[in-house]
């Protein structure tokens, strides 16, 4: 194949076929990553990997490997729906580069708020399905997909055509993580993917008319670092600043993302003031440390214990797959690491071999 950058030529064709049960997961965008200490065995499709690296390694293990889509902001919405050529445009310009990548589709992620019944939403919906068909023709076997809210009753703002998207994709990722992001009932630091969550929010997927075949349950392989307003630090309740987001006064803006390598180091150097702790009423683990200035953190993450729980209800409600944000946050330098690592990859067999 002309130009295929692959020592082995034929792992520039897309991948064919849909799978019965999908690991669908994303990558941080870096072209330098090790790409092989990833469990290829496991992963149906990454998406938001670049490099040639990236796609050659993704093929090699029969897994497909999608682009994010051209970024859309709600000004791009507007004009589209002023102006339908710019659509045309816009999938032109996607084709192009899922073929010169030698990619096998795109990922829609746009999170900005939408009033509700706006033109805008229809546009998405439209630019989505002229994305999807343009593809299907023009470059077989790839996948369209779309990120949503853990529920679909406009989180944050965002009143989407859900239904409309449900028509229209191979899948959609529910992006069943930062669900504080806004809080309304006490500003404290609270799981990431609280098990009940997890649970209400497929559960309103299905009820709104969602196929469970085109649900991806997406899940953080990442945790929250709060640093509290109150010095406890050997205590459950962490006390937050006010940061607003959206128009409500507490938000999960309060902490920080990290990755599992991070908070595992944290637990592994023995440098917490509580050890690991699991709140049993949501099924999620937690602890505090304190940082270099004296400052109370609390850490809200996942394990393979919790995520385990949550991989179930995937299998559980017959979920088209399920998949982390991100395949590439866990550590692979120590013994200790490596085996926290194969224990994240082997949590996904709950849902796999269901």
């Amino acid at each position: 194949m002309t130009g295929c950058p692959c020592e082995d030529t034929s792992l520039c064709k897309q991948i064919q076929g849909r799978r019965s049960k999908e690991v669908f997961g994303f990558s941080t965008p870096d072209s330098n990553y090790q790409w092989g200490v990833l469990d290829w065995s496991r992963i149906t499709t990454i998406a938001w990997a670049t490099g040639d690296a990236a796609m050659c390694t993704a093929h090699k293990n029969n897994a497909r490997i999608i682009a994010g889509a051209i970024e859309l902001t709600t000004y791009n919405l507007t004009m589209m729906t002023q102006n339908p050529a710019l659509i045309d445009q816009y999938v032109a310009d996607t084709v192009s580069m899922v073929k010169a990548q030698y990619l096998d589709g795109v990922t829609f992620d746009y999170e900005s708020p939408l009033a509700p019944h706006s033109l805008e939403a229809e546009t998405y919906v439209r630019v989505i399905n002229a994305t999807k068909t343009a593809l299907e023709s023009q470059v077989p076997g790839t996948q369209v997909s779309v990120c949503v809210a853990w529920s679909p009753f406009n989180i944050d703002g965002r009143y989407y055509d859900i239904l409309g998207f449900a028509g229209v994709v191979d899948y959609m990722y529910v992006m069943m993580y930062d669900t504080r992001s806004q809080i309304f009932e006490q500003c404290i630091a609270a799981p990431n993917a609280a098990l009940p969550i997890v649970y209400q929010g497929v559960q309103q997927y299905l009820a709104l008319g969602v196929p469970p075949q085109k649900i991806i349950l997406g899940l953080p392989w990442y945790g929250y670092d709060y640093p509290c307003t109150n010095d406890a630090p050997d205590q459950e309740f962490c006390k937050l600043r006010l940061v607003p987001f959206r128009g409500v006064n507490c938000s999960d803006a309060a902490g920080t993302e990290m990755p599992f390598s991070w908070y595992m180091n944290l637990l592994n150097t023995n440098q917490t003031t509580t050890g690991l702790q699991w709140n049993a009423d949501v099924s999620s683990p937690w602890f505090n440390y304190k940082d270099a200035n004296g400052v109370v953190h609390q850490m809200q993450i996942d394990t393979s214990e919790s995520l385990r729980n949550k991989y179930e209800v995937a299998a559980k409600y017959g979920l088209g797959g399920t998949g982390p944000y991100c395949f590439t946050m866990l550590a692979y330098g120590t013994q200790q690491e490596q085996d926290q690592a194969r224990a994240m990859w082997e949590a996904l067999d709950v849902f796999i071999k269901a």
